[in-house]
């Protein structure tokens, strides 16, 4: 096999998994030991190698002495001696002191305060050696192994607290994840590092979210440490203490008398301004806010403090008020098929163990309606819930309808400030909210009792995670649930088809169905449009064929209104020369850029590069160069253009620019101030509008244009989604899909919405020709800034990968991958393909050793 050279990462002594057997229990063994990882049992064997390490470190000290030097080992290896733990610092706070630091564990979340205090002599074993413990801590680095770090005897560090640690020359905050009585084995134990602080008296992470961690690491090519990471927030992530106010509030038990308080108007009536505001606000008021109403300064206050009648105090700012107590909407007359999925999905909770389910429901048949009774049958219980949604969009229909049914409801997504996702990460933690609503990153909220996980809409990419770690949120979904003894619910009209042969086939995950809209509600009609056979606007590019705009204007007429689709923003998707045909590129990666209007720059959408728009063409510096293609810029104005009655709101990225835009748009929209709501993706997932009766999907077609073995199913997914936003009510609904490809499956059984036909085609076709869920599907992408680099990097890791592949596990590659050249670095890629999935295993290793070099990125394909 091809030796890859490490990744160089300080000196901090690695705890390597294969260094012995109680060492290999300690990292991999059964769940128990990430946890209880100081009862290890070391064999006999390796305690006489570590009895031979102490016998020379006894010698060398022996010689030292002699030489009259009288330094102990630790001190004399530059390693600061450690400071007695446990002491009892000012305002209750616990102080915990070593390596030269004085530190005061507040009780509050995450808020360590630390400060410089004297060295003092650790304690010493028979044999010199400082007495305490070996902490592992898993850190977010590329690196698959834990550091350890020494602790003195008597510090507190459990197995999912945040420590702060020196790596190589930098501090770092890093999750400890077990603790070892000896030393790594073969690792001088004076060259181990002591811990710089300990960041929380009690664990972050549950011991559920440590498996589940590792799990994520194992399954997905990452570091432990990358996926702990991804679970906290950023605050916490990077060991910031969050910013203090100060609040000031009345001691009741020291107010002056109605006698007293009159001579106080009297003599200082700024004094008794501020008891009468602090009476009436009745608790703690912050002091900025104080001052603001009153118009006071701090003086007053200060004098009322040396009395003794008021009292300040320091806590963490919160950024993000929480959602109020509601009244409660009454739950609708459920029909007899969601009756069924309730009673089966409340039965499991009762059963309280682990199972999984797919909730198959055709779109407007009442999904969300089975989740908020499952979801009030698990707060009986006393136990929490997380909802899942593919879309920040979402979010906030989603939270006032569960809030309405369910009370207090957080909210995590990558829309919020890092303050904001603290403040509801803490509230989630204590208990005080049990239940969740967010994006992919919710996944991991801290819920103390899970009871619940609902994934919506399950089948959407966006519950795959780009960057490190990888993971697909659907199936860390399953495996949390498993770990908590908790039930996972899984829902869609358009199931991935891994998980709906999971369901039809292999019967590892139960299936409940709603094949019908609720309160008696029809599937709206499909008419499929041949755009071949449409004329275009004569100088403008083809928007609306004839039969949409039609149903546009009835629609209109009737009050109506309209949601249309385009999976492409911008203006215009490339620049175009007429006399050579050259399509104009980015720079620095190899696609074409896309012109914006409303920025008057054309935008590569890989690494955001803006540049003028060209005037001659690159190749021939001919002046023809004109713009080809349709963005939602370019619909909208022709929309417009055609149909002056219509009042658009674009949605895409380019529009919603700020946190509130959606929810502003969303509810406009509602309200009637537009009547057409024109956009990407976002448009064609979980709206519910009784009111849109016309649905137009502008073009079927860029989906099935991706060199992706899921292009079918993706494009299947979005017609069927977007055609669900229709005929919500008893108004009925229509749809217009228009495409060049009218007879490709998956718009033939998207138009007769005919999800158990074409998941059948296309799982015959991946049986055929080796793809998931019959086969696993890795790829390894290699990235270098030079072809000759790339080209050798590429060539080493097929060569590592092809000395250990099964005779079952196809290498294929290395080769340019569709999108050469990303940000000016030159890429090819690896395919492996494994049939059955279990013929990856022997290619594991070495896909774990690729991930860690530079260069490589290792995901599931």
């Amino acid at each position: 096999m091809v030796k890859l050279a490490p990744t160089k990462e300080g000196r901090s002594a690695a705890a390597q998994p294969g260094q012995g057997a109680h060492q290999v229990a300690a990292h991999r063994a059964a769940d128990a030991t990430v946890i209880e990882l100081d009862q290890v049992l070391v064999g006999a064997h390796h305690q006489a190698v570590i009895d031979t390490n102490l016998a020379k470190l006894i010698d060398e000290h022996r010689k030292t002495a002699a030489a009259g030097l009288g330094q102990d080992p630790v001190e004399e290896r530059g390693l600061a001696r450690a400071q007695p733990a446990g002491q009892q610092g000012d305002g209750g706070a616990r102080v915990v002191g070593w390596a030269g630091h004085r530190q005061r564990v507040s009780p509050r979340l995450g808020r360590p305060t630390m400060r410089r205090m004297s060295s003092a002599p650790a304690q010493q074993s028979l044999f010199g050696l400082p007495e305490g413990k070996y902490v592992r801590v898993a850190l977010d680095t590329p690196v698959r192994r834990e550091f350890s770090y020494w602790a003195p005897p008597d510090l507190s560090v459990e197995p999912g607290a945040r420590v702060r640690v020196p790596f190589g020359s930098r501090q770092r905050v890093g999750v400890a994840v077990g603790i070892d009585p000896h030393p790594p084995v073969g690792v001088d134990p004076a060259r181990v590092r002591p811990i710089t602080a300990l960041l929380d008296e009690s664990p972050l992470l549950t011991p559920a979210l440590l498996r589940l961690g590792r799990t994520i690491a194992d399954e997905n090519f990452c570091s432990w440490g990358n996926a702990l990471a991804a679970m906290l927030p950023a605050t916490l992530r990077r060991g910031r203490a969050r910013r203090t106010v100060t609040r000031v509030e009345l001691i009741g038990a020291k107010l002056p008398s109605a006698e007293a308080l009159d001579e106080l108007a009297q003599r200082f009536p700024k004094q008794e301004k501020a008891i009468a505001y602090l009476q009436k606000a009745g608790g703690p008021v912050e002091l900025r806010e104080f001052l603001n109403r009153t118009g006071l300064s701090r003086s007053p206050l200060d004098s009322l403090q040396k009395r003794g009648w008021v009292r300040f105090s320091k806590v963490e700012e919160s950024s993000l008020p929480f959602l109020q107590e509601t009244l409660r909407d009454q739950p609708p007359q459920l029909t007899e098929q969601q009756r069924v999925c309730v009673d089966a999905l409340c039965e499991a909770l009762d059963r309280r163990a682990a199972e999984h389910f797919l909730l198959f429901g055709v779109t407007g048949s009442g999904k969300t309606e089975v989740y908020l009774h499952a979801l009030e049958r698990c707060l009986e219980q006393g136990r929490g819930g997380i909802v899942l949604v593919p879309e920040i969009a979402l979010t906030p229909q989603t939270v006032a309808r569960f809030r309405a049914r369910c009370g207090e409801v957080a909210v995590l997504h990558s829309g919020l400030t890092d303050a904001e996702r603290h403040d509801q990460w803490k509230a989630i933690r204590s208990g005080r909210v049990r239940v969740v609503v967010g994006a992919r990153s919710a996944l991991f909220a801290p819920m103390p009792e899970l009871g619940l996980i609902i994934v919506d809409e399950e089948h959407e990419s966006s519950f795959k995670q780009e960057s490190v770690p990888r993971y697909h949120a659907r199936d860390v979904a399953l495996e949390r649930a498993r770990l908590e003894g908790a039930v996972a619910v899984l829902g869609s009209a358009t199931p991935s088809l891994e998980l709906w042969h999971a369901a039809r086939e292999q019967r590892s995950i139960r299936l409940l169905e709603l094949p019908e809209r609720v309160a008696g509600g029809r599937l709206p009609k499909v008419q499929v449009v041949d755009l071949r056979s449409e004329s275009p606007e004569k100088g403008h590019w083809l928007v609306l064929s004839a039969p949409l705009r039609t149903a546009l204007e009835q629609a209109f007429a009737r009050e109506e209104k309209a949601i249309l689709f385009l999976n492409r923003r911008g203006y215009a998707p490339a620049w175009h020369c007429r006399d050579c045909g050259t399509v104009v590129h980015c720079p620095s990666c190899d696609v074409p850029i896309t012109y914006h209007k409303w920025r008057k720059r054309a935008l590569c959408h890989l690494c955001l590069r803006e540049q003028e728009q060209p005037q001659r063409c690159q190749a021939c510096s001919s002046t023809k160069v004109q713009l080809v293609g349709v963005g939602t810029e370019r619909a909208e104005e022709a929309v417009v253009r055609q149909l002056p009655e219509a009042r658009i709101a674009r949605m895409d990225r380019d529009t919603m620019l700020r946190r509130e835009s959606y929810e502003e748009v969303l509810n406009a929209f509602a309200a009637g101030e537009y009547n057409v709501l024109l956009g990407t993706q976002m448009v064609a997932k979980g709206l519910d509008f009784p009111d849109v009766t016309v649905v137009g999907v502008l073009n079927a077609d860029t989906a099935l244009h991706q060199p992706d073995f899921r292009a079918a199913e993706r494009c299947f997914n979005l017609v069927s989604q977007v055609a669900g936003r229709a005929g919500r009510s008893d108004r009925g609904g229509k749809v217009v899909v228009q495409t060049f490809l009218p007879d490709h499956p998956a718009i033939r059984h998207a138009a007769q919405h005919d999800f158990v036909r074409f998941a059948a085609g296309e799982l015959a076709e991946r049986r055929e020709f080796g793809y998931p869920p019959f086969a696993a599907a890795v790829r390894v992408l290699c990235e270098a800034d030079e072809v000759r680099a790339v080209d050798r990097l590429a060539q080493q890791a097929a060569e590592a990968l092809r000395e250990v592949a099964a005779p079952q596990c196809g290498v294929l590659g290395p080769a340019a991958p569709p999108v050469e050249r990303v940000r000016g670095r030159v890429r090819r890629q690896l395919l492996i393909k494994a049939m059955p999935p279990e013929a990856l295993a022997p290619l594991r290793p070495v896909l774990q050793e690729l991930c860690q070099k530079q260069g490589i990125v290792v995901d599931h394909w």
